[in-house]
């Protein structure tokens, strides 16, 4: 459960109830959040805004329609996604690729001076994780991006993913074996050391 979960299920049943000052607090809350998850799959930032833009004004738009959730964020992430991916590709292939996993996620360690991380067996081990990550697949930097970043359960990861909830838990133990395989560390150590190294991407 991420921090602000319950507060945006009450607003969204407050929005489909006819409130729409409501969607606008589910947006601020959530704003940058949403922009930051976009930007992993596109270097397009007019792109993403406008996605942004289009989703909340399509929730006005359709709200009669829409359903309850207790997990809004991982709704909000989901619609996004497949906004941005249907942008960026044929709508023909749009299903093929969602259903793959075959698009694009970049984690944007790119941004970080890599030459500060060389000197120290700490710093040492961090570019040796960074290029665990960057060795991955797109679903599974997008998986552990969700989990160890923003706090998405299993169950909302794989809503996002398009996947079943063991797989979800699969795709995600995986990744993490493979970065223990560098860190030699525990499980809550791990964890704390990639919500560091993923909030430095943003």
């Amino acid at each position: 459960m991420y921090p602000n979960q319950k507060e945006d299920a009450k607003l969204w049943m407050e929005f489909l109830d006819g409130n729409q000052g409501a969607l606008s607090r589910i947006y601020l809350a959530n704003i940058n959040d949403l922009y930051a998850f976009g930007c992993k799959f596109s270097i397009d930032r007019s792109l993403i805004k406008d996605c942004i833009q289009d989703l909340f004004i399509t929730l006005l738009q359709t709200h009669t329609k829409l359903s309850p959730t207790d997990n809004v964020k991982a709704y909000l992430f989901t619609s996004l996604k497949r906004k941005i991916i249907r942008e960026t590709i044929r709508s023909s292939r749009f299903e093929q690729v969602m259903e793959r996993g075959d698009y694009r996620f970049e984690v944007g360690f790119e941004k970080l001076d890599t030459q500060a991380f060389e000197h120290d067996n700490y710093s040492k081990k961090t570019l040796a994780v960074r290029s665990a990550i960057e060795s991955l697949t797109s679903r599974q930097k997008e998986a552990l991006y969700l989990r160890f970043y923003f706090g998405l359960s299993h169950k909302e990861i794989a809503e996002v993913l398009h996947l079943e909830e063991q797989s979800s838990r699969s795709l995600i133990s995986r990744a993490v074996k493979k970065i223990r395989n560098v860190m030699r560390s525990d499980k809550k150590r791990i964890s704390n050391f990639l919500y560091f190294l993923l909030a430095q991407t943003l």
